[in-house]
Formats: C-alpha cells, sequence, structure tokens
C-alpha cells in the first residue's frame, strides 16, 4: 500500500477542502471528484492502480462531504444548486495544487463519477490546455451542473471519456446523447449491471484498465 498524504486545500470562496494526495514522481497528475454520498476514500483502489502507471493523483472531499465540512456547517443534504455548483470551486483549488506540486495543465486529466464527471467534464471548458476529462455515470443535469453546453464547446484537442452501465438508465442514456454530439472528441465505454459511478470500477475491475488505456501516457510539459 502506498501512502497517501492528507492535503488541506483553501479554495477561492473561504471553503477548507480535505484531500487525500498521492505522489508517484512522475510528471502526470488525476484529479479525482466523488460521487454523492461518497468521499474521497471511494477513489483509493482506483489512485493506487493510477499510482502503479504513473500517476500522481489528489482526491477530493467535496465541499459538504466527508472532512470537507467546515466543522459540521456545510452538509450536502441541504445545498441548493447553486451549492452544488460551487463545487467547481472545489476542483479548481484541486488543479491550483497540482501546478504548485510542478505539473502544467496539459499532464493533468480530471476524473470524476456522478456529479464529480459532470464537474470533470465542465473543467474542460475552463482550462483547455487539461486534454482529457473521464466521466464515470455523467447526467445531463445534475443540480445544474451541465454537460451538454459543456461537451459543446471542447478544445480541439480535448476528448471525453463516458462510462455508464445500463443498469443506470439516466447516466446510460446520457452517455448516448453526449458522444452522438460530438463523436469524434467522446469514447463512449458502455457497461452492462454494474451499477454507478465507482460502484462500477469496484464491481468490474477490468474497467480500470480499460479506463487508464485512454488517459494520456507520456505528457509532455506546455
Amino acid at each position: 500500500m502506498n501512502m497517501s498524504e492528507r492535503i488541506i486545500l483553501q479554495t477561492s470562496d473561504g471553503i477548507e477542502v480535505i484531500g487525500l494526495y498521492r505522489d508517484s514522481g512522475q510528471k502526470k497528475f488525476a484529479v479525482l471528484l466523488h460521487m454523492m454520498p461518497a468521499t474521497k476514500e471511494s477513489w483509493n483502489s482506483f489512485a493506487e492502480k493510477l499510482l502503479k502507471t504513473g500517476y500522481a493523483s489528489l482526491a477530493i472531499d467535496e465541499r459538504g462531504h466527508g472532512e470537507s465540512t467546515m466543522n459540521g456547517k456545510l452538509n450536502y443534504k441541504n445545498f441548493s444548486d447553486e451549492e452544488q455548483q460551487a463545487k467547481r470551486l472545489d476542483v479548481e483549488a484541486a488543479i491550483a495544487f497540482a501546478k504548485e506540486k510542478g505539473f502544467t495543465e496539459n499532464q493533468i486529466v480530471v476524473i470524476g463519477a456522478s456529479i464529480g464527471a459532470n464537474l470533470a467534464i465542465q473543467t474542460l471548458v475552463e482550462h483547455k490546455n487539461i486534454s482529457t476529462a473521464v466521466a464515470l455515470s455523467p447526467g445531463l443535469d445534475y443540480h445544474g451542473v451541465l454537460t451538454e453546453p459543456a461537451i459543446g464547446n471542447l478544445g480541439a484537442n480535448q476528448k471525453v471519456i463516458l462510462v455508464a452501465s445500463d443498469d443506470d438508465s439516466e447516466s446510460f442514456e446520457s452517455v448516448k446523447v453526449l458522444h452522438k454530439q460530438k463523436p469524434e472528441q467522446t469514447i463512449l465505454i458502455e457497461c452492462f449491471g454494474i451499477g454507478h459511478g465507482t460502484q462500477m470500477i469496484e464491481t468490474d475491475k477490468s474497467l480500470v484498465d480499460e479506463i487508464i488505456a485512454f488517459i494520456p501516457q507520456n505528457p509532455k510539459p506546455l
């Protein structure tokens, strides 16, 4: 088991976000965004697999989840849609952390599940030099975190890996819609009977290898 380091991030709107950082010693970095009601620990097995391929990673507790509750003041169950959408600032803090560690944007991938998947897709619009997002069980609209406009605004060199299972009908239909919107910039992985979000990678261990095969392996610094 590789050691993970507990990290405290400050968002631009003053929220303390807690993360687990794994350092690979190589110039590849993954931001990991959990689904509701999960926490950063839901990525542990995936992060260890990433580490073996040379990817450092930072899995964060999004605001209102896990340790990122500002001493109990924040609870995602009580969030308005605007507060859910503000999780993008948590992602920005994670990207800023990666840059402080010396990673350039094109060495960063963003991987998310459920609402984290939507956030991952949206991140590409804000960061045109991040080439790849992985979206496990995205929707078209989770609490106002929209994916169709983001897919429509992908840069020429950006791609999204879309993953969903048929027993999760909303996400299964959503990935088809998103893939049809930009077939040349999306990779569709259709799964069967393995659930939602990070449940899929726990149920089907081979899916992790399939996903990793699609993310950049030798990104050169900008």
